[in-house]
């Protein structure tokens, strides 16, 4: 076989070692030199560096560690608010930020907000759907109107805006004069500008007899910009609709809260100026917690009883001079706090909140507690501030004779039965209520009793007013009042 027909067949080289080493090669021969020199790039390498024609590079190890780092050690994004909104619309030339600012916190944009957080807060509330098929058949179809005046109106305002923006389309180009430059610039700086004309062109009966005054894009005082209060009850939206306070806000009358009467469940409205209890609130079906503190409210209204589902009212630093029959029908209610108000005593209707566990009557004007109080399991009383000291007892308990009328009813409770009775007389006795002593019929207010009560929420005594039916009840009740006081509590209980 020919040379040129023959291959060189070598050894595959060695990879190439990036290692320095520490320690001074071992002595070698000449040939194994020789060989090195040929099969091996890094002795070549290393040779070259030191002769000064290459420069090796300096090889690392690794790089050096670092700590992980937490989400604590991020920086939070900032937080893009109303004024940097404001801010950045301003430099783009859009009009002032006094002007962005009132058009933004528009009434026209609250409405549009609240309809929005309704929809949204509604779109998957309803589990199940009725569908009802109505026949449009016997309904005729409807025809647009629109008023001749109107329609000239409209147009003869887009004429003006177009004539006005021709005009300064002249005036950036130098035709028209300086004066004419200054209307027309006055005029095109103003923001809305198209709006304001069209809204306000037209007269008062095509907006059902009041004209508009300005435009509603634009605010023109206070009163049309979302107040406090409005800004609650959006955030009250966006949060879920169950918890909404306004404390604070020192107002006479609540905003609109009838869309959140089937969501909301707590309700804060102390410290403002509310001389009564608004109708809305007690509209609110699924409240479960109210409170009513600092306002200069003089009474409760009858129809908070539509408040099934109430369980703390506070309706302290007030003005309740009584408490309505119908407060004692909320079977939930569990904490009721009517402290420093000018409250002179209590019904013993009380004995209906069987679900009573606090109460706090406080700083009022009371000489004793009902006895209806001892029918409910109290686990806190704050009695504090009222005219329940002993030395006070007898001259708050001094009664009055009874009528004879509510004599001779109590007389004929026990001498004749009630079918031999005129209806007269049957309607008199039908009326009577339940003596606190002997458990017997009681007609009238009944004679006034003081007594101490021990042991009733960890008090030392409590002092209890109980109404005897009739002058001979009253005289046993004070001889034998430790006997009739166990026969009362084991009725209570």
């Amino acid at each position: 076989m020919s040379s040129e027909h023959m291959k060189l067949l070598r050894r595959p080289l060695p990879p190439i070692k990036t290692a320095h080493y520490s320690s001074a090669p071992a002595h070698r021969t000449a040939d194994h030199e020789r060989s090195e020199c040929v099969c091996s790039p890094q002795t070549y390498l290393e040779d070259s560096a030191r002769a000064g024609q290459i420069t090796l590079p300096r090889i690392l190890s690794g790089f050096p560690h670092q700590p992980q780092r937490t989400p604590a050690d991020r920086r939070p994004l900032d937080l893009f608010c109303l004024n940097d909104f404001l801010q950045s619309v301003c430099r783009s030339g859009r009009g002032s930020r006094d002007d962005l600012r009132k058009t933004v916190l528009s009434r026209c944009n609250y409405e549009k907000l609240l309809r929005l957080f309704l929809s949204e807060l509604h779109r998957g509330w309803q589990l199940e759907t009725a569908n009802q098929t109505l026949s449009c058949d016997s309904l005729t179809p409807p025809t647009r109107r629109i008023p001749k005046r109107q329609i000239i109106c409209e147009l003869a305002a887009v004429v003006q805006f177009e004539a006005r923006a021709r005009n300064s389309f002249r005036s950036d180009s130098g035709v028209c004069g300086a004066s004419e430059d200054q209307s027309v610039d006055h005029t095109l700086h103003e923001p809305y500008t198209a709006h304001v004309v069209l809204l306000n062109a037209v007269t008062s009966k095509h907006f059902q007899g009041s004209r508009r005054s300005r435009s509603p894009f634009r605010s023109a005082g206070d009163c049309d910009v979302i107040s406090v209060s409005e800004l609650s009850v959006l955030d009250c939206l966006t949060r879920g609709g169950t918890s909404l306070s306004f404390k604070a806000h020192f107002i006479c009358d609540l905003p609109d809260v009838t869309s959140l009467s089937e969501r909301l469940q707590y309700l804060n409205v102390s410290f403002n100026d509310l001389t009564h209890v608004p109708q809305e609130v007690c509209d609110l079906h699924q409240l479960q917690v109210l409170k009513m503190r600092n306002n200069p409210i003089e009474e409760l209204p009858a129809h908070i009883n539509k408040l099934h589902k109430l369980q703390t009212l506070v309706i302290s630093f007030c003005k309740i001079t009584h408490l309505p029959d119908q407060l004692f029908s909320l079977a939930c209610l569990q904490h009721l706090d009517v402290s420093y108000n000018l409250l002179r005593s209590l019904s013993s209707d009380i004995r209906h909140l069987r679900s009573l566990r606090s109460l706090n009557v406080e700083g009022n004007q009371l000489v004793a507690l009902p006895a209806g109080l001892l029918c409910v399991c109290v686990s806190e009383l704050r009695l504090s501030g009222n005219y329940t000291h002993t030395l006070l007892w007898s001259e708050n308990s001094c009664n009055s004779p009874q009528t004879l009328l509510h004599t001779a009813a109590h007389t004929l409770t026990h001498t004749h039965t009630l079918t031999h009775l005129p209806p007269a007389a049957q309607l008199i006795l039908r009326r009577a209520g339940v003596c606190e002593a002997c458990s017997g019929p009681m007609f009238g207010p009944g004679l006034k009793l003081i007594r101490p009560v021990h042991g009733v929420c960890g008090l030392q005594f409590v002092p209890v007013m109980f109404l005897c039916c009739s002058p001979v009840c009253l005289h046993r009740f004070k001889n034998h009042k430790q006997r009739v006081f166990d026969q009362t509590t084991r009725l209570f209980f």
